[in-house]
Order: structure tokens, then C-alpha cells, then sequence
């Protein structure tokens, strides 16, 4: 009971430190692709009385307007057909303008479930193509020469029908995306493409590839990638690409180098529980217990470490996060430091959970310093 208390007072206090609404430190906010979903639980916002009203009248008079079509077209096409269906005729206007409506519907309703067919919305179009053709032929090859007005006449009600058709699927497709925000990828602005086309597309080609669906996300981590070229080619120069080592080259590559870090590897630590109010002691941090010696020894770096004020801003969620690994037993890492920092949807790279760890290993938290405050 206590331990639930403890946590449920430290889940209350960092949307304090954050200045937003985040959930528990162990609730699942990242998605299989390691990119987090924090800001993605947003669905569509919901319809007003209104807009119900609106688009019920609209979708009222798109029915209308199909009917109007229909209803012209229904004797010229009967009359057509008279020559080769008999007194059958009346059905070839009927089904064609049927199936119209028909593969219509079903392609929305499926736009809607999130399971759209894309060539199922050629078949509306094919048979809105036959209307046409049906009704333009009786008036194209008359003895007095073509009707162009009854031409254009006959043409123009079945093509508002299929573009009305087409814009009220991509509305409901468009929502259906909305509601399924894991299927959506935020697309890029139209002036970034004009203003910079081939950078833009190695943007968008790296959110594909490696499924970042967030456009912001997508840019700090292109200013990251960038700040660690620069690094890169101040170290190695122009040739950084040969004479890097490849374990650099792969972090490059995966979006895992810093511009500037901390030593690669990080002792796993374990934190004290925090002091009661009435214990005026400072709560240690200990060691954990140390791990075999293997015959590999960690890779040395130059890469210069990060100063210790470059985490400062941090340091009230590291306490917040160290509290929570404590208050659940389990050992706090650089990577899970790092992790749960992530999901709260603050940027942190490796080499900055590194250092933030280490100033939580040598600096006291809050709980301890208002314990020894009270003490005195």
C-alpha cells in the first residue's frame, strides 16, 4: 500500500516539473518503432450540431443530384438499347446507374472502416465513363450533326456525381486516418518542397524508411544527424566517412551520435528510497554490485564530455525518474534513464542520459534536501 501511494505522489508531481499531462513512467508511450506516441493520442475532433446538419443536407443534395442524372439519362439510354436488349432495355440504364451508386457506397464505407480498396473506385468511374458515352452517342451521330448542347448536357451530371463521390471519400478517409494515428504520417509543408526540394526529400525518404511519423521529430532529429556530421568532419575532415571508426559510422547512421557526449559505456546504479521527512540523513546512492570481468575491454573515446551544466534543465525529471525506478525496485540504467525521459516526450540523447546519471549519482534530490531543512 505504501509503495502505491509513493508512486501515485510521484506521478502526480511530474506534470508539475513538465508544465504538461503525461502518464504513468511505466505505461507504454513509445510504439514499436521506438518513436513516441505521446502527442499522437489525439483522434479527430469531434463534429458540432451543425456541422452534423451541414453535412447531412450535403449528402442529401449529392443524392439528388445522382437522381437528376439518373432520371435524364434513364430514356436516352433505354432508347439505345432498344435494338439490342428488347423489351429488356429498361434494365441496362437501371443497373448501370446502379452499380454507379452501389461502388459509390462501398467505397466510402470502406474508406470509413479503414480498409479502402483502391482500384474498387475505377468501377464507379468506368460505368459513370459508359453512361456517358450511352448518352453523348445518341446525340453525336444524329443526321443533323452532333448536339454539342445535349452532349455536354448528358456529360456533366454523371462527372459531379463521381467528383462529389470522390470528395466525400477523401473526407471520410481523411478521418478514418485521423482516428488510426498510427497509420498516419505527418506530411511535409508544400514551401519546404519548393524552397529546398532535395533536402526535403531526403527528409521525407528517412521518415519512411525508418517510420518516423512525426514531422517535428523528424526535424530535431535532422539537426541532430547534421550537428553530428559537423562533429565528425572537425574530427576526421573531409574524409570523416574512411577514417571514422565504423561503430561511429553506424551510430551516424541510426541517428544515435550526439553532436558532443559522454564516455559510451555507464555503471548501472541502484538509488536509495528517498528520506522520510523526519530523517535528517541525506540518502546515498550505492554502487550496484559489480560485474564479471570479461577479456574485452570497454573502447576508449575522445569524444570531450558533457559539462555538467548542460543538464541542469533535467534534473528535476531525473529526480522525478530515479524516484519511480526506486519506488518499483528496479535498477536505474543511461538507457532506461534515457527512455523514460523520451517518454515524456523531452529530447535526450545517449550521451546526455550518461551525464544526467551521473549528476544524480553525486547530488542530493529534493525529498532529501527539504528532509534535512525540516531537520535543522
Amino acid at each position: 500500500m505504501g509503495r502505491l501511494s509513493s508512486e501515485l505522489v510521484q506521478q502526480a508531481r511530474l506534470p508539475a516539473v513538465l508544465g504538461t499531462a503525461v502518464g504513468p513512467m511505466n505505461s507504454p508511450a513509445t510504439s514499436p518503432n521506438g518513436a513516441s506516441t505521446m502527442n499522437d493520442q489525439s483522434g479527430p475532433r469531434p463534429l458540432s450540431e451543425g456541422e452534423q446538419t451541414l453535412i447531412s443536407v450535403t449528402a442529401a443534395a449529392v443524392g439528388v443530384l445522382g437522381l437528376i442524372g439518373f432520371v435524364i439519362s434513364f430514356a436516352t439510354v433505354m432508347d439505345a438499347a432498344k435494338p439490342t436488349f428488347g423489351p429488356l432495355a429498361f434494365l441496362l440504364p437501371l443497373g448501370v446507374d446502379l452499380g454507379i451508386g452501389v461502388f459509390s457506397a462501398l467505397d466510402i464505407v470502406l474508406a470509413r472502416l479503414d480498409m479502402r480498396v483502391r482500384w474498387l473506385r475505377f468501377i464507379p468511374w468506368t460505368l459513370t465513363a459508359v453512361t456517358v458515352y450511352l448518352n453523348v452517342a445518341a446525340y453525336a451521330t444524329g443526321p443533323g450533326g452532333p448536339n454539342w448542347f445535349a452532349v455536354v448536357a448528358h456529360a456533366i451530371l454523371p462527372g459531379l456525381w463521381v467528383v462529389a463521390v470522390e470528395i466525400g471519400t477523401h473526407a471520410v478517409r481523411k478521418r478514418a486516418n485521423l482516428a488510426n494515428p498510427s497509420h498516419r504520417l505527418d506530411s511535409i509543408r508544400v514551401s519546404r518542397w519548393l524552397l529546398s526540394p532535395v533536402p526535403t526529400f531526403a527528409l521525407w525518404r528517412r521518415m519512411v524508411l525508418w517510420e518516423v511519423r512525426s514531422y517535428p521529430e523528424a526535424l530535431n532529429r535532422e539537426r541532430e544527424r547534421i550537428l553530428a556530421k559537423t562533429d565528425l568532419q572537425d574530427r576526421y575532415g573531409r574524409l570523416w566517412q574512411f577514417k571514422a571508426s565504423r561503430r561511429e559510422r553506424a551510430l551516424y547512421k541510426l541517428g544515435e551520435l550526439a553532436p558532443a557526449g559522454a564516455p559510451v559505456q555507464a555503471e548501472a546504479v541502484r538509488l536509495t528510497p528517498p528520506v522520510p521527512p523526519s530523517t535528517p540523513k541525506r540518502p546515498a546512492l550505492t554502487a550496484a554490485p559489480a560485474r564479471k570481468s570479461s577479456s574485452r575491454k570497454p573502447r576508449k573515446t575522445t569524444r570531450p564530455a558533457i559539462a555538467p551544466s548542460e543538464v541542469d534543465d533535467l534534473m528535476p525529471l531525473g529526480w522525478q525518474v530515479a524516484a519511480d525506478h526506486d519506488a518499483r525496485g528496479v535498477t536505474l540504467t543511461r538507457d532506461r534513464l534515457r527512455d523514460a525521459v523520451r517518454q515524456t516526450g523531452r529530447s535526450i540523447s545517449t550521451d546526455r542520459a550518461g551525464a544526467l546519471l551521473a549528476r544524480l549519482r553525486t547530488e542530493a534530490g529534493p525529498a532529501a534536501e527539504n528532509a534535512e531543512q525540516e531537520a535543522a
